[in-house]
């Protein structure tokens, strides 16, 4: 009886809410969309959401581009959520479809941004509401789309235009209101397709398990995880990996009020990129304050890691792969950096002037992890290590005006000035990135 009550006290606790991380862009969304709710009254078993989003961007000397484009574009993103949970029980059926387009733009068609109408969850769960010591128990086959720990290496993309699917089976024991959960999966990822249906890549695969320990919020929150790719040659993508990764993600708050508050990743891989034996690692650290002042103040230091190449060549990769990862917001509103052959140190200060409004200010500085390797994003490479390491700075701002409960504007700009790396490795003046989006919800 009194093991069968410390189980129990591991699950679900009524008065039990575990803190969320304040890093940037970290929070998850581990399986329903949050622009989904259940409907009222007779149909309380039917999940819905709609979400439209309409977004004008500008670019000027976009260093992701051969030639450094300068150019606009409207977007779209329309998202249709449909769910049945407690009618069939255990049996829940869920789907969801997105249309992705763009308007006004001169740039090849790009499967990141535009794919139309797509099919990015379609899945069936068996789910039980206490399978083991009071947790719930979710077995998914299908079509998914989600975040997996921090969001670094799989993740349900935000501000891209095309969100990350894959096909498999995926087991959750818990959830995020527990105070512990199991998370695995098997899955092939879903290549995005421009002018044909987006279709599973079966000579991928990828596996992961991942365990949350939420027992001592709000100072320490653990999620150790595991992840396996496996990626053979097909007819169209000459490349083979077997990598492993490994990693521990923590967070919390602490000190007074819980005014202080961290967040820390430190992930290693191995295995084999092509033809190459594959050793890499990478970090985040992050600590911020939260000050007692009336428009909630934080302001946050952090650094992220990623190992890059240090000798093209010689059989050896120490490039690290981000896999399936988010990048915008992490990294720059730009889109021109990633969690792959980088140092990047940010200063980040967020506040709240009204209640329904959110800003936030930062600089952020990159430099080549190592500098013989590339700068991928900006598709740039000095293999001597001659030009430095120093790729430049950014400030940026945004600002998310939520009007109502169903209507929010978002504004970002960033402004980029080169470093020497840059500068020695070609054209390199200082480039420019706004982008205004309108999003409803219903």
């Amino acid at each position: 009886m009194a093991v069968a009550a410390g189980w129990a006290s591991c699950g679900q606790a009524e008065d039990f809410s575990p803190v969320k991380t304040l890093a940037a862009a970290s929070d998850r969304i581990s399986e329903s969309p949050a622009y989904a709710h259940a409907l009222a009254g007779s149909l309380e078993w039917l999940d819905f959401g709609i979400e439209s989003r309409t977004r004008y961007e500008q670019r000027w000397n976009d260093y992701a581009t051969p030639g450094l484009l300068s150019d606009d574009a409207l977007v779209t993103r329309n998202l249709l959520w449909l769910g049945i949970t407690e009618k069939l029980d255990p049996l829940r059926l869920f789907v969801e479809a997105e249309d992705s387009r763009r308007f006004f733009s001169d740039r090849t068609a790009d499967p990141n941004i535009e794919t139309g109408l797509e099919l990015i969850q379609a899945f069936a769960q068996l789910y039980w509401e206490d399978a083991l010591a009071g947790l719930p128990l979710r077995i998914n086959a299908g079509r998914m789309a989600f975040d997996f720990v921090d969001r670094r290496l799989v993740a349900r993309n935000r501000n891209r235009n095309t969100i990350s699917a894959f096909d498999g089976l995926r087991i959750r024991l818990g959830e995020d209101a527990t105070r512990w959960e199991v998370d695995a999966f098997a899955l092939h990822p879903v290549e995005r397709i421009f002018d044909a249906r987006d279709q599973a890549a079966e000579n991928i695969w990828l596996a992961g398990l991942a365990a949350h320990w939420r027992g001592s919020s709000p100072h320490f929150i653990a999620e150790p995880y595991w992840l396996w790719l496996n990626q053979d040659n097909d007819r169209t993508t000459p490349m083979r990996r077997d990598i492993h990764t490994l990693g521990f993600h923590a967070f919390g708050r602490l000190g007074k009020e819980e005014a202080w508050d961290y967040d820390a990743s430190l992930t290693w891989q191995w295995g084999t990129a092509q033809d190459s034996r594959h050793r890499a690692w990478a970090a985040h650290l992050e600590a911020g304050r939260t000050f007692d002042a009336p428009w909630k103040p934080r302001l946050a230091l952090w650094l992220n890691y990623a190992s890059g190449d240090r000798t093209p060549g010689d059989g050896s990769n120490e490039r690290f792969d981000p896999l399936f990862g988010a990048s915008y917001a992490m990294y720059g509103f730009s889109g021109w950096f990633v969690w792959r052959n980088m140092l990047n140190t940010a200063v980040r200060l967020t506040f709240q002037p009204a209640a329904r409004l959110r800003c936030e200010l930062l600089h952020r500085a990159y430099w080549l992890a190592s500098d013989t390797d590339a700068w991928t994003r900006g598709l740039r490479r000095d293999r001597t290590g001659g030009s430095g390491s120093f790729i430049g700075q950014a400030a940026e701002a945004r600002l998310v005006w939520l009007v109502c409960g169903n209507l929010d504007f978002d504004l970002a700009c960033s402004h980029f000035l080169p470093g020497g790396f840059t500068s020695g490795t070609g054209d390199a003046p200082a480039a420019h990135f706004f982008q205004a989006a309108a999003t409803l919800k219903f």
